[in-house]
């Protein structure tokens, strides 16, 4: 058995070294030797082992598995006929393919392309393969792209080797060529991570965006159809990539496709550049260069498809046909890309010639051409078309009238004969920019038409059908409306007959009216006859809605004919021109009421008419009939209107007699005359057969009073008699009669108006006038018939002779206003104003006091001047300047405004003028106003009323004159320094995008970010500059003069004027850098301002505000700040500019918050997070790629409503500016999406990303979630509630309770009843003190400071810390002190100064309420930690170091221990001892601590306090405070009280002795107080006792009346008891104390002298002094040395008390 198993393990061993055989010579070697032939010299390489393929050894063994496993490279691999991979080669080398995964390797056996995985290079970068798995080496191309059948993905071919890709989009499949054509005819498609790559077969034209690696270059596949693909068959073709020639032109999205149309079109907006975009409306160009080319196989014509149209249904190609009719010769729509005009021009003779059929093509609509030699050709359109307008033929009419039923036509033409046009619904029109958009027009309109201006392009309702066509003007005539008219010219005139060649354009005249065409052809169905043009203004005109009235017209257009009037005749409905007699009269058939006329047309010349509101009284009819004169010949007017009913009264009668009276007249023809004659009656007569005599005929002027139209009643004033009209003077201004009542047209000399001339003023608001025998002297009238002015002086006149201006005291209205002025030459010859809003120069005699003419809205007055600036004459002459109160004239100036010193300066404080001249008063706005260019001086108003002169700095400035200009592009005021003269010089210039520095204040910019701009105040932030740095104030060299000689003229001016001018103006602090000491910086600045000057985009800089101070850098500071790329918000510090500059430091970094620029540094890049060089190291790898996240954004609006936060400082950013923000207020910031959060979803304000920011003004800082159920209002202005039990936020309101607050009291919009709280519109918070009703008022708390609290006591009794707009619940146990004016924490000196009074608060945790002190107890405030105590009225607080009874809270007043550190601190430490305590304001107390308690003394007594110190306490049974007196021992002796040794140190305290007092060699004198007596240790209480027996002396000491009565004795021998820390002394002897001594003589203690010493009676002395204590017993006493001895120690005792 052994040996069978070595024999086994013997052949497997050899097995193992057999060489290996092939087994199939067309695939690779297998792995598994073949037994049945002699093996072979070994084949390095590859072989198949089942799935897997090995490496083979060097020994011809099979390695370890190479393909075909988990973990080993998958792919397709090649393997030549040597079974050697194949990583390189051309198109000759060939060998088995295999693809291989994890799950092993397959033969290739299907013919396509497969990627070579192997392949480092280019060379046989892929394998074609065909299904018997031999495969050929194919290298690929640069930037082509192939397909991968293996693994469904596109191979993408660098420059330099080609890798797997499936990133979505179209591909060119290279890899697949057509042997005839040698074009590529698939297409790879990748989608949801597969490819895969199909042929295109069609016979139409397609476009994709190529997603290849060429795309850049070619963004467009284009597949071109062979030619022989036939139509509607499934030919070929090839596919290429391309750029397009032209942007301007769009390609259908075959990829989009969807049925016959596509959804998207793809616009390139360069050449390399392109993309997919989906339009649900417009017509573009088509790109496709087959356009135009192609003939349709069934018809053979030329397809025409050069457009593309979009609709909601989706894109598609539309053809576009020649259907422009007889009228036009182009076709036009607006191009949907760039909104400008597409023209498409064809042929008109071959479109007359040919029939139009309908397309067979599917992927247009519309129509096509026939005759395939016709070419249309479409582009846009180059020519001018601002301000014209064209028949859109993107929107044909449906109209039945348009469609050519026998040709089948779907647009067809209208129109009369040979003049067709299209009929379209839409016109376009084209801006002064030349972009045109396309409008429905629904409402008659007429514009001359772009394409062709012999055409009017007319749209109106055609019968039943409304729409647009092209008219052709030699068949119209007269007037249309201009609908095109953008202001000149609201009038087309067509001319009268068909020789006109075009319509044009025409002023219009308000006075009259035109005539319409009434020749138009019938075709068009359009009647005009008997409706007028009116104007209403010279750029308005309109078409009678109504039928014309019969009768006489005015023509506002006799220029033409020379027709001055136009008749319209209803019976016949004709409407023609007429002319018109001279001096006659007309009913004007336009003012035409019920029944009367209300004006009449007055004729002067037979070309020259009037319409006029007729005076009352009685005119020829120039239009009667001469065969009845009963009837229509004269006209009666009166204040009802005019009318020719009444049958005329003739001056002749045939038959009977008729009587005259005032006030009538008569008509009389003279026979054989053309002329017709008027009398005026002046008394009564009878008329007869006979005619009048003649002094009753042509009377000119008189003064009667009768019947007369409009004449109620008997009056007197002037009538005008002339030979057509008899009429009641109403007119305002003077009129001089001479003795023949005739008026006096002049006068010269002087005259007296008392005697023979007459003279009256008339007036016509009371339509009379009155005689008038004087006149005031000073005063002017005006005759305004003749023009000519006079002057009063008594009862002469005479004419004015001083030119100049008067005040007109001839026209008078409401009785008392005289609104008129007069202008006058030296001749008298004068014309009247009524002006409004202006001064004058005051000519008339009273000039010398009141040297102006003020002209308000109703009336005119002379009036005294102040120094200043008037508005002159109109505005038409400047500005008038008075330096004194009489010195006034026009001035010379001509400034463009002025500081108005005007009657309306409070509310126009300014006068504006246009060329110098023109001037008006106007509004004032915030801002600066530049008084003149390269002047100085600039008005500042710095409210809309209010504004002064002042010196212009080195900055910029708002110009409010942009706000009068709101069309035109703003200006910016900049003032620097003239080069010239050192000065100031200031100009205007159009703003620039950014800001501006300032020249008012150092923290004051002007914002040009977007449409207009505005000064804003600043602290701290970032901005671009609107300055280049080769125009920045800092930088500029001016070239331009000041203005000296102005200022010389103004100097003339303001001898006696004061200009505001303030001091403290900006000045630049920041003196420029002396260049000349460094001339690497002067070179740095001249090479910055040298690319600026030389690049078409100056470099710009930047403006840095810190600390409420704005600098802007100049060329060198600017090099310090650092540069970035940026690509989809990720930074890279470009240093690239500052690595050979010494000068400059290398910035390698950039912190969050902090920001970077462009290398323009135009654009501002704001660093979210921390930006690096481009070659950094990141996780310890050298980084040449990108950054692992975003770091940055580019500061644009697109974050204008965004908040970036770094750490506790809030950012905004925009277009030019990263700005700090510190506005007050609460903000509840998205840290994750950097917005605000605001709105309705409390959700929101609960999301994890979001964090509360306070705002204090000057910083923000993160907030704390806070400790106790807290109420915000936050900037958006909702009230919040923070709940701490439930750790989130909640709304209080649905609405907020909007309420305002004055004087702690405020009035809320709803009820304030479920909480406290409402908001005012500034959004602070408000707490209610009590309920209050809606719109009623109450008691509530409001801080205005969000860095100061107040203390609010609501009506739920919660006591709240409130800041403007936080109200947090105090919880807190403790006492809370409000100054009770604006319950702010009571600061320590309004306790005892302020009037309100002080409100103490006192909370148990959250349970508070008011509390009235206690006069003995001091309170502690929880808020400003004082201590202080209410004696009276008055408030004090402890003024020395001690015990004091205190309260912290409600709940417990208790002694505590004040006290001071050596830090000068103030400590307050509650006492923890039981016992008596004697506080500083001298009470004494008994504390116990277990229970809390304090209690005042209530019994007289001897006190020994936990301070060591003894009081004597008098308790007053009567009720007067209680006294305590201290009582003193003496330093340095030993006391023993309470069973206790205590020391005396100074200041009379007791000091328990300690082992550092306890000496035991020391001799010491020991008290025992007698007020301790009971208390006396046996041994003392006993030698007493033997004292006062047997010497009959108590041995007390009582130094002095406070000191505390003792008796001594002298003690040694201390021993201190460590453990139980007490002390113990051995007794020598008690004071007084008597004993025999060695030698039986009697020595007696004394302390003075630390022991005993000998004993003598003196003389005086008891004589039992030296008698031995101890010697004789108590039982040999006698019982009244007893009584003597108990008298004596009593006494002793009530001495010490």
């Amino acid at each position: 058995m052994i040996l069978k198993k070595i024999k086994r393990s013997l052949f497997l061993l050899c097995l193992s070294h057999v060489y290996i055989k092939f087994v199939n010579s067309t695939g690779l070697q297998s792995c598994t030797p073949n037994t049945s032939t002699n093996p072979t010299a070994p084949d390095v390489g590859y072989c198949l082992d089942g799935t897997i393929i090995k490496k083979v050894t060097t020994a011809g063994t099979a390695g370890s598995a190479a393909f075909g496993k988990g973990g080993l490279p998958s792919g397709n691999v090649l393997f030549n006929a040597s079974f050697n991979l194949i990583s390189s080669g051309d198109d000759t080398v060939t060998g088995d393919g295999y693809s291989c995964g994890a799950s092993g390797c397959t033969p290739i056996k299907e013919e396509s392309t497969y990627y070579n995985s192997q392949a480092k290079t280019l060379s046989c970068a892929y394998l074609k393969c065909n299904t018997s798995s031999s495969c050929t080496c194919a290298d690929g191309g640069p930037n082509q792209s192939y397909f991968d059948n293996f693994t469904k993905k596109v191979i993408n071919c660098s420059s330099s080797k080609c890798t797997l890709s499936t990133v979505t989009g179209y591909y060119i499949d290279y890899g697949i060529v057509d042997s005839t054509s040698n074009g590529c005819t698939n297409l790879i498609t990748c989608s949801d991570n597969k490819c895969n790559s199909v042929a295109i077969l069609d016979d139409k034209t397609q476009f994709y965006l190529n997603s290849g690696l060429n795309k850049s270059s070619y963004p467009i596949i284009y597949f071109e159809p062979s030619s022989s693909g036939g139509s509607g068959g499934s030919g070929g073709g090839s596919l290429t990539a391309r750029a397009p020639t032209d942007t301007s032109k769009v390609f259908v999205d075959t990829a989009t496709k969807s049925g016959e149309n596509y959804k998207n079109i793809i616009v390139c907006s360069s050449t390399t550049k392109c993309s997919s975009v989906t339009y649900e409306s417009g017509i573009f160009l088509n790109g496709d260069p087959a356009a135009g080319t192609t003939t349709d196989s069934n018809s053979s014509t030329i397809i025409e498809d050069h457009l593309i149209e979009c609709s909601s249904t989706g894109c598609s190609v539309k053809i576009v046909a020649d259907e422009t009719g007889d009228n036009s010769d182009n076709l036009y729509y607006v191009d949907g890309l760039s909104s400008k005009l597409i023209q498409c021009v064809g042929s008109a003779s071959a479109s007359a010639s040919t029939s139009p059929s309908t397309s067979t093509n599917p992927s247009g609509s519309g129509r096509k051409r026939s005759n395939a030699t016709a070419n249309i050709t479409c582009s846009i359109y180059t020519g001018t078309t601002a301000g014209k307008y064209y028949l859109d033929y993107a929107s044909p009419s449906s109209s039945s009238k348009c469609k050519d039923t026998t040709n089948s036509k779907e647009n067809g033409e209208f129109g009369p004969g040979n003049a067709k046009g299209f009929c379209s619904l839409n016109i376009i029109s084209c801006d002064k920019s030349q972009l045109c958009t396309s409008k429905i027009i629904s409402t008659n309109s007429q514009y001359i038409d772009g394409d062709k201006d012999t055409n009017l392009l007319m749209c109106a309702s055609f019968e039943e059908d409304f729409f647009c066509t092209s008219v052709q003007a030699k068949n119209l005539s007269y007037y249309y409306i201009n609908t095109g008219n953008t202001s000149k010219y609201p009038l087309l005139y067509c001319g009268v007959d068909t020789n006109t060649e075009k319509c044009i354009g025409r002023e219009a005249s308000t006075n009259g009216y035109y005539l319409t065409d009434s020749t138009i052809p019938t075709e068009y169905g359009q009647n005009y006859v008997g409706y007028f043009i009116s104007c209403s203004s010279t750029t308005k005109c309109d078409l009678s809605t109504d039928l014309a009235n019969k009768g006489f017209y005015l023509n506002a257009a006799p220029n033409d004919n020379s027709m001055a009037l136009i008749y319209y005749d209803s019976d016949d409905n004709l409407m023609r021109e007429e002319p018109a007699e001279g001096d006659s009269y007309y009913l004007d058939a336009s003012s035409l009421m019920t029944n009367e006329y209300a004006n009449l047309i007055y004729c002067e010349t037979s070309k020259k008419c009037e319409s006029l509101d007729p005076n009352d009284g009685y005119y020829i009819n120039a239009a009667g009939d001469d065969t009845d004169e009963l009837y229509d010949r004269v006209i009666k007017c009166d204040k009802t209107g005019c009318d020719i009913s009444d049958r005329v009264q003739s001056c002749v009668v045939e038959n009977g007699d008729v009587v005259l009276k005032p006030g009538n007249y008569c008509f009389q023809k003279v026979i054989g005359d053309e002329q017709n004659d008027l009398n005026f009656v002046l008394s009564e007569f009878t008329i007869t057969k006979d005619s009048i005599e003649p002094s009753n005929q042509n009377i000119t002027y008189i003064i009667t009073s009768g019947n007369f139209p409009g004449v109620t009643g008997t009056l007197t004033t002037l009538f005008e008699v002339k030979s057509n009209s008899i009429s009641r003077v109403v007119s305002n201004g003077l009129y001089i009669i001479n003795p023949k009542n005739e008026r006096v047209e002049s006068v010269s000399g002087s005259i007296d108006i008392s005697k023979s001339y007459a003279m009256y003023t008339c007036s016509s608001s009371s339509e009379l006038c009155t005689k008038v025998s004087s006149c005031k002297s000073g005063t002017y009238s005006f005759d305004e018939t003749n023009n000519k002015g006079y002057q009063c002086v008594g009862s002469e006149i005479s004419p004015i002779d001083t030119a100049g201006y008067y005040l007109d005291s001839s026209y008078v209205v409401n009785r008392s206003l005289t609104p008129g002025v007069l202008k006058c030459e030296e001749n008298g010859n004068c014309v009247r104003y009524i002006p409004k809003n202006t001064y004058f120069l005051n000519a008339g005699m009273d000039n010398t006091s009141k040297a102006l003419i003020y002209c308000s809205s109703s009336s005119c007055k002379t009036q005294e001047a102040s120094i200043g600036y008037y508005r002159a004459e109109f505005g038409q002459s400047g500005v008038i300047v008075c330096t004194s109160s009489t010195q006034c004239k026009i001035s010379s100036l001509r400034y463009n405004y002025y500081l108005n010193n005007g009657e309306d300066k409070s509310s126009k404080p300014i006068i504006a003028c246009k060329k110098n001249v023109n001037c008006s008063t106007v509004n004032g706005y915030v801002g600066y106003y530049l008084i003149q260019e390269n002047g100085s001086l600039l008005i500042n108003c710095k409210m809309a009323s209010t504004c002064e002169v002042e010196e212009g700095s080195v900055g910029y400035y708002y110009n409010s004159a942009n706000n009068y200009h709101s069309n035109e592009i703003e200006t910016v005021i900049k003032c620097y320094t003239s080069s010239y003269t050192g000065n100031i010089v200031c100009t205007t210039e159009k703003k620039n995008e950014g800001y501006y520095l300032s020249g008012s204040g150092n923290n004051i910019l002007v914002d040009c970010i977007g449409s207009k701009c505005k000064t804003i105040e600043v602290e701290n932030g970032i901005f671009r500059s609107a300055a280049s740095i080769k125009t920045s104030v800092k930088n500029v060299i001016s070239h331009g003069r000041d203005m000296t000689e102005e200022m010389e003229v103004l100097q003339e001016e303001r001898e006696d004027t004061t200009v505001v001018d303030h001091e403290g103006r900006y000045n630049d602090k920041k003196e420029m850098l002396n260049k000349e000491s460094n001339v690497m910086l002067k070179l740095n600045e001249q090479r910055l301002i040298g690319r600026a000057q030389n690049s078409n985009e100056p470099a710009s800089t930047l403006i840095i505000c810190s600390g409420s101070v704005c600098n802007e850098l100049t060329a060198e500071e600017l090099t310090l700040i650092p540069i970035c790329t940026y690509n989809n918000e990720m930074c890279y510090l470009d240093n690239s500019n500052n690595m050979n500059n010494s000068q400059n430091k290398i910035i390698t970094s950039v912190s969050a918050g902090d920001f970077c620029t462009d290398m323009n540094r135009s654009t501002l890049y704001f660093a979210t997070e921390t930006i690096v060089e481009y070659n950094d190291v990141i996780s310890g790898v050298l980084s040449t790629s990108k950054t692992v996240t975003k770091n940055c954004i580019k500061a644009s609006a697109q974050y204008n409503n965004s908040y970036f936060t770094v750490g506790n400082t809030i950012y905004k950013v925009n277009d030019g500016l990263i700005m700090e923000i510190h506005e007050k207020g609460y903000y509840f910031i998205n840290i994750s999406k950097n917005i605000l959060v605001y709105g309705t979803e409390i959700k929101d304000y609960n999301n994890s990303s979001v964090l509360l920011y306070k705002c204090d003004g000057v910083s923000c800082r993160i907030m704390d979630k806070p400790t106790s159920d807290t109420y915000y209002t936050d900037v958006t202005k909702r009230i919040l509630k923070y709940s701490v039990e439930d750790g989130k936020y909640s709304f209080i309101n649905k609405k907020e309770n909007v309420c305002t607050f004055a004087d702690n009291t405020c009035t809320p919009k709803y009820d304030i009843e479920e909480n406290d709280f409402c908001i005012t519109a500034e959004g602070y918070i408000v707490v209610a003190g009590e309920k209050i009703k809606s719109r009623e008022t109450g008691k509530c708390f409001m801080s205005s400071s969000i860095s100061e609290n107040v203390l609010a006591y609501s009506y739920n009794s919660v006591l709240y810390l409130l800041n403007s707009n936080a109200a947090k619940q105090v919880t807190t146990s403790g006492y809370y002190f409000a100054e009770n004016n604006y319950y702010n924490s009571a600061e320590y000196k309004s306790f005892n100064t302020t009037t309100a009074g002080i409100t103490l608060y006192g909370c148990n945790n959250d349970i508070c309420q008011i509390y009235e002190p206690r006069p003995d107890v001091y309170y502690f405030d929880m808020i400003t930690n004082y201590l202080i105590q209410k004696k009276g009225k008055v408030w004090v607080s402890p003024i020395k170091v001690g015990y004091i009874n205190v309260s912290i809270n409600p709940e417990e007043v208790y002694i505590y221990s004040y006290t001071m550190t050596d830090s000068k601190e103030l400590l307050l430490t509650k006492t923890t001892e039981d016992g008596w305590y004697y506080t500083i304001d001298n009470k004494m107390y008994q504390c116990w601590s277990k229970i809390k308690t304090c209690k005042e003394i209530d019994d007289t007594a001897y006190v020994f306090t936990n301070s060591n110190e003894v009081y004597y306490c008098v308790v007053d049974s009567e009720g007067e405070p209680t006294e305590c007196f201290k009582r003193t021992c003496n330093v340095g002796e030993i006391y023993y009280m309470k069973d206790n040794y205590y020391r005396c140190t100074a200041g009379s305290y007791l000091e328990l002795v300690r082992s550092r007092h306890c000496d035991h060699d020391e001799v010491v004198v020991v008290n025992f107080p007698l007020i301790y007596s009971d208390s006396l240790p046996i041994n003392i209480y006993n030698t007493i006792s033997d004292i006062a027996r047997n010497n009959h002396h108590v041995p007390t000491q009582k130094l002095s009346r406070s000191s505390l009565e003792t008796i001594q004795g002298v003690f040694t021998n201390c021993t201190y008891n460590a453990y139980d820390e007490y002390a113990t002394y051995d007794q020598v002897c008690i004071q007084n104390y008597v004993k025999l001594n060695k030698d039986n003589e009697p020595d007696i203690c004394s302390v003075k002298l630390l022991g005993y010493t000998y004993c003598t009676v003196e003389d005086g002395d008891d004589p039992n002094k030296c008698n031995p204590s101890s010697a004789v017993s108590l039982k040999n006493l006698t019982q009244w040395s007893v009584i003597k001895m108990a008298i004596a120690v009593l006494a002793i005792i009530l001495i010490a008390f």
